[in-house]
Formats: structure tokens, C-alpha cells, sequence
């Protein structure tokens, strides 16, 4: 089995267990006739994962690009199983840091550690690069859709 064909898998079954979950996201009331839910991006993403995992899987593999691949466990060999084990915890402290300082900072920390993990050590981009797409998303989320996102810290600064 190829490292394509693992990875379709768990995308197969994290978009499954996606797609279930989206299901059981309540509507608010009112909104039962609208053709956008609160359910429809995460049932679309969902739907767009089991379809592409599925291809990978059923579709065959061109073993002159891919290699031969003869084991489960084959596919997992010369991964960055330390690089990879980084950005779980990154993202388990961005999720601690997210509420008491807000979306603003902990997303910009949380993507230049990124970077930093990934291996880039070009400081200006790395800045340049998280400022600019944490301020788009802050822009796009809170200023046109009106999703409120946690100030944090910066709140106290009298910030909205």
C-alpha cells in the first residue's frame, strides 16, 4: 500500500466522521428554509474529502512515479515523525493560547511557529507572512461575514 493510497484512507475516514458530526449541527430557528445552513460548508467538505479519498483509493497508482510499496508499514517509513509531532502540540497550545489572548496574536504565533517548525527561518517572511494572512482572516470573519472572534489581551487595550 503506497503512502497516497494510507493517506486516503484517513482521509476517508476523518471526512466520514466530519460529515456525521455536521449533521447533528442544530439550525437556528427561522433558518429551516434557507438554502445555506449552518450544515452546509461542513457537509460540502465533508462530501469533497470522501470523494477525493475515494478516487486516491480506487483509481490505480502509477508505480513507475509512486514507487512499489509492498507493506502497510512501508508507507510510513521516512516520514518526519518529529516535525509532525511539533505541529500537534503547536496546535494543542493554540488552542489553549486562543481564548486569553485572542485570535489576533495566537494566530499569528501559531502559523510563525508553523513556519519555524516547517523549516523556514527567513524572519521577514515568516512575519510578513502571518501578519498578513491573520489580519485577511480577521478582516474577512469579523468585518464582512460578522463572526465574532475573542479579542483576548487585546480587548484590554481597548480594542474591539
Amino acid at each position: 500500500m503506497t503512502k497516497d493510497k494510507v493517506g486516503a484512507l484517513v482521509i476517508l475516514i476523518l471526512s466520514m466522521v466530519y460529515g456525521a458530526m455536521a449533521l447533528n449541527i442544530p439550525e437556528a430557528p427561522g433558518i429551516e428554509d434557507s438554502g445555506v445552513t449552518p450544515s452546509s460548508l461542513p457537509i460540502g467538505l465533508s462530501t469533497t474529502g470522501i470523494i477525493a479519498a475515494l478516487l486516491i483509493l480506487i483509481l490505480p497508482t502509477d508505480r513507475r512515479i509512486s514507487g512499489e510499496e509492498s507493506s502497510f508499514t512501508d508507507a510510513f517509513r521516512g516520514l518526519n515523525w518529529r516535525c509532525a509531532a511539533f505541529l500537534f502540540l503547536l496546535m494543542a497550545g493554540y488552542g489553549l493560547i486562543l481564548k486569553p489572548l485572542g485570535f489576533l496574536i495566537s494566530t499569528m504565533l501559531f502559523l510563525c511557529g508553523g513556519f519555524w517548525i516547517m523549516g523556514e527561518r527567513r524572519i521577514k517572511l515568516i512575519l510578513l507572512v502571518s501578519i498578513g494572512v491573520t489580519v485577511g482572516f480577521w478582516f474577512v470573519l469579523t468585518q464582512l461575514l460578522r463572526i465574532y472572534l475573542e479579542p483576548g489581551v487585546l480587548h484590554f487595550l481597548g480594542a474591539n
